[in-house]
């Protein structure tokens, strides 16, 4: 009758497979848990770049808008009065309304190169709209084409250099002509993601 020899290497006993059962789950809980964290980070690191490529957009909006600024006064839409060429109104969240030039035109539609643009500051929904105008000189019931270019504004503001080099918050300036146009704006933006953020632009002429 054949015999084998009892092996001698020593077997596991039931508290080191806990012990490294418990080491295996806490191993794969982290490396769960670490994956998540990666893509938490990159999630947020989407939403950040996406405020960013907003703000950036909103800025040149405004800097290409302003640079291009045109001293051509409109006709209101009952036809009764004439409308500056730039003016405010904040009380209708008008933060800034104004004549361009450089209206591009690729499909070449039948219409000119002018453009009439509002800036609007909504302070309940705290958003930044840019409306613009099909025509220069509007009739009733012709409604501006919204566009939402910023959001998360906490607050938005803009001024005006006047001919003496002071700041003013409104224009046009009192018993101006309506095709006066500053000789420089400054607009402001304090925002929930980026804080304040500040921008000079120097008007033409």
């Amino acid at each position: 009758m054949l015999t084998y020899p009892k092996s001698t290497a020593p077997g596991f006993t039931l508290i080191e497979l806990l012990v490294a059962m418990a080491i295996f789950v806490f191993l794969a809980a982290a490396m769960y848990g670490g994956t998540q964290y990666i893509m938490l980070q990159r999630e947020i690191m989407l939403v950040r770049q996406g405020e960013l490529e907003s703000l950036q957009r909103t800025v040149r909006y405004l800097q290409t808008d302003l640079t291009q600024i045109f001293p051509r006064d409109v006709r209101d839409e009952l036809g009764r009065d004439r409308l500056p060429a730039l003016f405010t109104d904040p009380g209708n969240d008008i933060a800034m309304r104004l004549s361009r030039d450089g209206w591009r035109n690729p499909a070449e539609f039948k219409r000119g190169t002018l453009q009439r643009v509002q800036y609007r500051y909504n302070e309940d929904e705290r958003i930044l709209y840019r409306d613009y105008w099909p025509v220069m000189d509007r009739v009733l019931g012709m409604e501006a084409r919204e566009q939402e270019i910023l959001t998360g504004v906490e607050e938005f503001d803009i001024e005006f250099l006047d001919e003496k080099g002071e700041w003013q918050q409104d224009w046009p300036p009192a018993n101006s002509k309506v095709t006066l146009l500053p000789s420089a704006v400054r607009f402001r933006f304090l925002l929930d993601s980026f804080g304040e953020v500040i921008r000079l632009v120097e008007m033409a002429g």
